[in-house]
Formats: structure tokens, sequence, C-alpha cells
């Protein structure tokens, strides 16, 4: 793979431009009415769509970003070759990405850098992710609105294609539909400490700000859980050994399996890409020393992070 930043810059522009879209679509934008040709109005929309996609591009971009530099710059200090972020746009969705890699070019030398790099880049994008879920949930509106915990308007690919279209196309409001979503424990205290207790039979409408933290936050869930190459994978590597950790992977699959078949069915996606894709093997460090009091407690840390960003059901229409 090259070593030319030029991919890197090209799949972030992409990204930016998906996820300026996504944001948008979780609003009622009402698209300008502008006098001239075509290129003026579609230049105008697409200037509105930009504008009304900011906060929520900025803040998941944000997060995502500090989580991979978490990573890479952990690994520059310890003198592993490793690339800059790779974003995947997606281009029609709620979310306008499927995240972010980095890709280690070298081996890791020992087990207290696998876990230096491994939980530098959750950390790194909780401590970004915390105060902007904050931040959101204090602008985000409560309405009666029904039973849910957290609700946020929002729309599926192919709507939010249509959506998109018909918007520019005719000037209709962009976004529809709602969608329920689910709180781990650090969203579910954020929203008490910031909106205090809920009146009955109302719900939080979150600001876009407050819905790219909780799939920040989400992300750092996916990426923590404790098996094969996952960054989680990494924490249980170092603290374990890696038969000790292999056989943590298996169980850690086994409930995935069983959450993906009894509490959330979104799970068993994450459960096959983990089991066929990433693996739950672990390449060897050339250093298999146990990790030190200090690094052990970090390790644990870790995972305790993993535990309170954890969401049982993410997704529920």
């Amino acid at each position: 793979m090259s070593r030319s930043p030029l991919l890197n810059l090209a799949l972030f522009l992409a990204t930016v431009a998906t996820t300026l879209v996504a944001g948008a679509s979780h609003l009622a934008l009402q698209l300008p009415a502008v006098q001239g040709g075509p290129f003026a109005r579609g230049l105008a929309e697409a200037w509105a769509v930009a504008l009304a996609g900011l906060p929520f591009s900025a803040a998941l971009l944000g997060i995502l970003s500090c989580h991979e530099l978490g990573h890479y710059l952990v690994a520059r200090a310890h003198r592993v070759d490793s690339t800059l972020p790779f974003f995947v746009p997606m281009p029609f969705g709620p979310v306008g990405t499927f995240g972010a890699v980095i890709r280690i070019r070298s081996a890791i030398p020992s087990r207290r850098a696998i876990l230096d790099i491994g939980a530098a880049g959750p950390f790194a994008g909780f401590l970004v992710a915390l105060p902007l879920l904050a931040w959101g949930m204090a602008h985000s509106e409560v309405r009666p609105m029904g039973d849910a915990a957290l609700e946020t308007a929002g729309s599926g690919a192919i709507s939010v294609a249509r959506g998109l279209l018909a918007a520019v196309l005719h000037g209709e409001p962009y976004g529809s539909g709602y969608e329920h979503y689910g709180a781990s424990a650090v969203i579910w205290v954020t929203q008490r400490l910031v909106l205090g207790k809920l009146p009955p039979g109302t719900d939080v409408f979150l600001h876009p700000v407050a819905y790219a933290a909780w799939i920040g936050l989400l992300v750092t869930t996916l990426n923590l859980m404790p098996l094969g190459q996952l960054d989680g994978g990494h924490v249980i590597y170092a603290l374990l050994g890696r038969r000790r950790a292999h056989a943590f992977s298996r169980a850690a699959s086994l409930g995935l399996l069983l959450a993906g078949l009894f509490a959330c069915w979104s799970w068993l996606i994450w459960w096959a890409v983990t089991l066929f894709v990433v693996r739950l093997d672990h390449p060897p460090a050339r250093d298999e020393q146990p990790l030190d009091p200090g690094r052990a407690a970090l390790a644990v840390l870790a995972l305790v992070l993993f535990a309170v960003t954890f969401t049982p059901v993410p997704l529920s229409l």
C-alpha cells in the first residue's frame, strides 16, 4: 500500500460529504428557493445541506479522527510503523460513514505496546465524545412522544436517498420518520445529569451533536469488544497472554451471538464480522513479558469503559 496521504485525504473528503448529507437527513430541512439556472439552484441547495449537516458531521468526524489518531500517535511513539487513518464513506444511510481504520505495517514489539496502542484510540475518542454528548444533550428537546428512552429524527438508506432527491428537485422538507436509540450507562447518566428526570410520557429528541456522540460511543463499544484484533482484543491479549486471550475471545464471540439472538439482531452482524473477517486469534508480540501493575490497571479500565458504553439494544424502530 502506498505511503502517499492522497488516498487518506480523498477518503476523508468523501466522508465529509457523506456525513454532511447524513446530518442534514435528520432535519426537516426546507431548501431555499433560488432564482437562476440549475447550477445556481444546485449550488445554493448543496450549501444549505452542508450547513444543516455540519454540526453532526464535525462532531462525528472529530470523534473518529481522535480515536484513530490516538492509535497512530501511540504507535509512532512505540516505533511501530502504521498508516494514517483511512475513513470509509457510506454514500447512503443515517450515519454517512462506516468509520475509519489504520493499518499496522510492522510487528508490535511487546504486550505493553499492544495495550498502549489498542487502548489509546477508545480513550481518545471517549474523551471527545463525552463533552459533545453533554453539550448535545443540553441542546436536545424533550417532547411528549411516548415511552422510548431516546429518539431522534432519522431515516433509512432508501428514504435518505429519496428525501435528498425530493429536496433538491422539489424543495420538499428533508428528513422523515423516527428511530429509537438505546442508552448505555454513560448516556443514561449524562441524560440524568443534564436534563434531569424526564416527565412521564416524554422522550428526548437528540440534537445532531448528541446523535454524533451516541454513534461515537457505539464505535467505542464495537472496538472494545474483547476479541480478536479489535481494540478490546488487544487489551485482552496484553492482559492475559495469547492462549488465555484466545479462549476469552471465543467466549466473547459466543456472548455476542447470544446478544444477537436474544437482545438485538444487529449484534449478529458484528458477530459475523468479528468471527469471519476480524478473526478471533491475535498475532504474537515479540516480547511476551506480562504487564506491570500500572498497565494492568489501564487494561482493566479499558474493559470498564467497554462495559459502561455497551448498549444491549442499540436501535429499535
